[in-house]
C-alpha cells in the first residue's frame, strides 16, 4: 500500500512538472495598437502580445457602456529568426551623418535565435467616445486587466504625447515613461528611433518592452504601461531601419510591433526597402503586416488630422503617388486641426543632422493645405519655431543635403498673448531617452551661420539641450496648447495656439 501510494504520488508530480514545463509563457504582455480604421461612428483597435512557442489557450473579453461584453479569440503569427549569418560583417551603420555621435546604448543582447507566437485580437466597431475594458485570459487565468479609450468625437478636446527617440536602455527613458503615464494621454505620437541602436526584435526586448509596457510599479526608475491603455502611433526613424535584410533576420522590428491604418499609398520607393533576398523578403512579408502601412498613413483623432511620414528617403518628394496622396489626405479631412509627423526634422538648430534638409521641399505642400504644427525627432533635445513659410529655391538639396529657400516669419505671435500663428510651427521633441545633443542655440547658431550662410536663419524661439523632455498636447476645436516637460516634471516650455470658429 505505502509503495502505491509512494508510486502515485511521484506520478502526480511528474505530471504537475510536465505541465508546468510545457505551459506557455507571455514574454510580452497584451498591449493596444490602433485598428485597420475608424470612422465618425466607429472605431477599431487592437491587442497584442508575445510568448514563447508552447502551446496555449487564450480569449479576450471586453465590455464598454452600453454595450454587452464580447469574447473574441486572437490569430496566431509565428515568429522566428536565426542567429546572424557573421556578427563581424553585420555591424550596422549607425548614422548617416558624421556630426552625430555614436549612441551610448545599454548592454547589447546576446547573439541566439529568437522565436515567439505574436498574437494579435481585433476589437472591431466600437463606438467613439467611449472607454473599453478588456481581460486577456490564458487558460482562465488573467495576465492582463486594463481599459482604453476610443478614437474622440471631432468636437471632444483630447489630450496627446509627442516624443521620439527613445528606447536605448538607460535610465531617462524609463523616467520619460513615467512622467507621461502620469499625464494620462489618450495616445502618444512616437516619432521614431524608437529603439537602439538599428530596430532589432533582441532589442526590444532588452531595452524597449520593460519600460513601455511590461511594468508591475511605475516609478521614475521603471517606467509606465503605457501601452497596456494607450496605442502609440509609430514614426520610422533611421535607427529603427539600420539593420539589413538577410544578414541580419530579426530587423525591422518597427512593422512586427507596431500596427497603422492601411489608407496610405502603399508600396513604393517611399517605403523602407528590403533587399533583394526573395526568400528573406516573403518570410518577412507574411508575419510584419505593418508593411509598407507605416511609411504612409494618417489617422482622425477628435479635433486632429494627423499625416505620418518615412523621411528616411531623400526621394520621397519627388514620387508623384506619394505626393498626391499627401494633397489628398490633407485636402479631403474636415478636421479643424492638421499635423504631420516624420523623423529628421526640416527646420533644427543643432549642428548634427543640420544638412539633412529633405523634409523642407515638402512645406510648401503643408503651407497650402493648412498644416498647423510638424512634429520630428531624430535631433536630441527639443526645440520650437516660430510660425513660419519656406519656399525652395529649387526643387532638390543641393550636394551637402540643404535645401535653400525665403523665409517669412510670423515674429509677433508669442503664444501668450498672440496666439494667432501665421505659418506653420515645427516642433522637434527628440529628447526620450537617447544621448542628448548640444550645444544650446547661442554656440549652434553662431557656427551654422558661418558654415552654412542664408540656408540657416533665426526661427528657433525656444531650444533645451540639457534635459531629456517630451511634450504634452491639449487640444480643442479652438485651441491647442502645448507643454514641453523634462524628468523632473519641470515646464521647459508652452505656448497656445487659438483658431477662433468662426
Amino acid at each position: 500500500m505505502m509503495r502505491s501510494r509512494l508510486a502515485s504520488t511521484a506520478m502526480l508530480l511528474l505530471l504537475v512538472l510536465a505541465s508546468s514545463a510545457s505551459a506557455q509563457t507571455v514574454l510580452v504582455k497584451p498591449y493596444v495598437q490602433p485598428g485597420d480604421s475608424s470612422t465618425d461612428k466607429s472605431d477599431s483597435k487592437r491587442l497584442c502580445w508575445l510568448t514563447d512557442q508552447l502551446p496555449g489557450e487564450f480569449v479576450v473579453e471586453y465590455e464598454y457602456a452600453g454595450g454587452k461584453s464580447a469574447n473574441v479569440k486572437p490569430e496566431r503569427i509565428a515568429l522566428d529568426f536565426d542567429k546572424l549569418i557573421d556578427p563581424k560583417k553585420a555591424v550596422p551603420k549607425e548614422t548617416n551623418d558624421p556630426a552625430d555621435p555614436p549612441e551610448k546604448v545599454g548592454s547589447l543582447p546576446l547573439e541566439k535565435e529568437q522565436h515567439f507566437y505574436r498574437y494579435i485580437a481585433t476589437l472591431a466597431n466600437l463606438p467613439i467616445d467611449a472607454t473599453v475594458s478588456y481581460r486577456v485570459k490564458l487558460a482562465g487565468k488573467v495576465i492582463r486587466e486594463a481599459s482604453f479609450r476610443t478614437v474622440a468625437s471631432r468636437e471632444k478636446p483630447i489630450r496627446f504625447a509627442v516624443v521620439g527617440d527613445l528606447a536605448n536602455g538607460k535610465e531617462p527613458q524609463k523616467t520619460v515613461a513615467y512622467r507621461i503615464g502620469e499625464e494620462k494621454p489618450e495616445f502618444l505620437l512616437a516619432l521614431g528611433d524608437i529603439v537602439y541602436p538599428s530596430g532589432r526584435v533582441n532589442q526590444y526586448s532588452a531595452f524597449y518592452w520593460n519600460t513601455y509596457n511590461d511594468v508591475e510599479t511605475p516609478g521614475p526608475k521603471a517606467g509606465s504601461p503605457l501601452m497596456a491603455s494607450i496605442p502609440f502611433y509609430a514614426v520610422i526613424g533611421n535607427h529603427d531601419v539600420a539593420a539589413k535584410l538577410p544578414i541580419v533576420p530579426d530587423a525591422l522590428g518597427i512593422y512586427y510591433f507596431f500596427h497603422a491604418a492601411k489608407n496610405g499609398p502603399g508600396a513604393g520607393p517611399w517605403a523602407t526597402p528590403l533587399g533583394s533576398d526573395v526568400k528573406a523578403v516573403a518570410k518577412f512579408r507574411q508575419a510584419a503586416d505593418s508593411y509598407p502601412a507605416l511609411d504612409a498613413y494618417s489617422f482622425d483623432y477628435g479635433p486632429a488630422h494627423v499625416v505620418v511620414l518615412n523621411s528616411n528617403l531623400s526621394g520621397s518628394i519627388e514620387q508623384k503617388k506619394l505626393r498626391t496622396w499627401v494633397i489628398d489626405d490633407l485636402k479631403s479631412t474636415n478636421a479643424r486641426w492638421k499635423f504631420v509627423c516624420y523623423h529628421a526634422p526640416a527646420f533644427q538648430s543643432s549642428g548634427q543632422h543640420y544638412t539633412e534638409q529633405a523634409m523642407r521641399l515638402w512645406q510648401p505642400i503643408f503651407q497650402e493645405n493648412g498644416v498647423d504644427v510638424v512634429f520630428s525627432g531624430h535631433v536630441h533635445n527639443y526645440q520650437r519655431t516660430v510660425p513660419l513659410t519656406f519656399t525652395p529655391s529649387s526643387p532638390k538639396r543641393d550636394r551637402r543635403g540643404r535645401a535653400d529657400g525665403a523665409f517669412t516669419f510670423d515674429r509677433k505671435f508669442d503664444g501668450v498673448k498672440n496666439t494667432r500663428a501665421k505659418g506653420i510651427v515645427h516642433i522637434v521633441a527628440g529628447g526620450g531617452g537617447a544621448t542628448l545633443y548640444g550645444p544650446g542655440l547661442a554656440k549652434s547658431s553662431v557656427i551654422l551661420k558661418k558654415d552654412h550662410g542664408d540656408n540657416f536663419a533665426d526661427y528657433t524661439a525656444k531650444m533645451v539641450v540639457d534635459r531629456h523632455s517630451y511634450v504634452m498636447v491639449d487640444l480643442s476645436p479652438e485651441t491647442f496648447q502645448l507643454r514641453a516637460v523634462d524628468l523632473n516634471g519641470v515646464l521647459i516650455d508652452q505656448i497656445v495656439i487659438t483658431k477662433p470658429i468662426k
